[in-house]
């Protein structure tokens, strides 16, 4: 029975590691990134970034996929804000799978379903970005679907989010057709006020702007699903992508004129995207640093990971979080049922020979009395 016992104690170790223990152990590597210029230091804004969850709905995909691989997310999600304590957590889109494809019944219990993994202690905002996956893509959006997602997420197309006297611009890609629809007219126009607002804080003493609020200026950072403008990820001075694509404007990524139209209107430093599941950093077509992040899901990257920003009103920088990888506990399982067959063999071996040597022994006996 002992070879059982011990079988019990590492398929149990095996399981208190992987399920519990492992996101800790490997997100203890990351560091939050340091900037190294005195002015700001004493107060930076520490921003934990990630994107595409993709938690699936009623419709598509197994159970045991569901139940397994938004486990992981979670125990992901709550060791990174345990151990890095963020300011604020933006989610870069395409926070569900189905979110086009359910009932509104349905959508709460989705809704309810991302708070409950994506849990953060009070005082630290989560901000979540639409993508092409919650409300659809442009041709599919309705006043239904996008009018959901913003009064159970406080969410608008186009807002301005200040942090710390940080100036974020959340954008929905979708609504960068610029095609004259109801979405894209709205965001145009909201585009247009934020950038007279970015201007009264830039110069406030001009007659326009005395009713401006009076946040002191700083360039502001972009946040959307779709990436800005660029061929493919051979643009990408880092990716992790295993095959390299060309990207279809509209669709991968927002079309040249969507790019420099927010370059003009906004005049941004930097820019965070999700949609393509894989990392990127890259210099845009606005001549500024953009990292695409990483999906956050087994189901969309097997090597998952987040970013990780310190960011002052004038300077940044920005570090990439390698998470969990998917074989890492599969191979930890392997491992330990492997340990377990060879433990079971030995034994099962010692009892042959044993009951060998004892039969043996039984022979020899008979044979002498006879």
């Amino acid at each position: 029975m002992r070879f059982l016992y011990a079988c019990f104690v590492i398929v149990l170790c095996a399981l208190i590691f992987c399920e519990y223990v492992a996101d800790f152990v490997v997100l203890q590597k990351c560091k939050w990134p340091e900037i190294k210029r005195k002015k700001y230091v004493d107060d930076p804004l520490r921003a934990m970034i990630l994107a595409d969850p993709h938690l699936l709905g009623p419709h598509r995909g197994h159970w045991l996929d569901k139940l397994y691989r938004e486990w992981h997310m979670t125990r992901a999600f709550q060791a990174a804000s345990r151990l890095f304590q963020p300011d604020v957590v933006f989610v870069l889109g395409d926070l569900f799978d189905e979110g086009d494809m359910v009932s509104d019944k349905q959508f709460q219990e989705y809704v309810w379903r991302y708070l409950k993994m994506f849990h953060l202690p009070p005082g630290i905002p989560l901000i979540s970005v639409a993508g092409n996956h919650d409300v659809g893509f442009h041709y599919k959006m309705h006043p239904f679907f996008m009018s959901r997602f913003e009064n159970y997420l406080n969410y608008s197309s186009v807002h301005l989010y200040t942090i710390k006297q940080i100036h974020f611009v959340v954008i929905n890609s979708m609504a960068m057709e610029a095609d004259g629809c109801i979405f894209c007219t709205q965001a145009e126009d909201e585009l247009k006020n934020i950038s007279r607002t970015l201007h009264c804080m830039k110069y406030p003493l001009e007659a326009e702007c005395a009713r401006t609020r009076r946040h002191p200026y700083s360039q502001p950072i972009l946040l959307q699903h779709f990436p800005t403008y660029r061929i493919s990820d051979t643009m990408c001075e880092e990716h992790d992508a295993p095959k390299i694509e060309a990207f279809r404007e509209r669709f991968h990524v927002l079309s040249k004129d969507a790019t420099d139209m927010l370059g003009e209107l906004l005049k941004p430093r930097l820019a965070f995207a999700g949609h393509s599941h894989h990392f990127c950093h890259s210099v845009n077509r606005l001549g500024i640093d953009e990292y695409t992040v990483a999906s956050f899901s087994w189901r969309n990257k097997v090597n998952p990971s987040f970013m990780l920003a310190t960011i002052t009103p004038d300077d940044y920088v920005v570090s990439k979080c390698k998470m969990l990888p998917q074989q890492f506990v599969y191979n930890s399982y392997m491992s330990a049922g492997l340990f377990c067959l060879i433990v079971i063999a030995f034994q099962l071996r010692k009892f042959i020979k044993n009951r060998r040597q004892s039969l043996t022994a039984d022979h020899r006996k008979v044979n002498y009395l006879d």
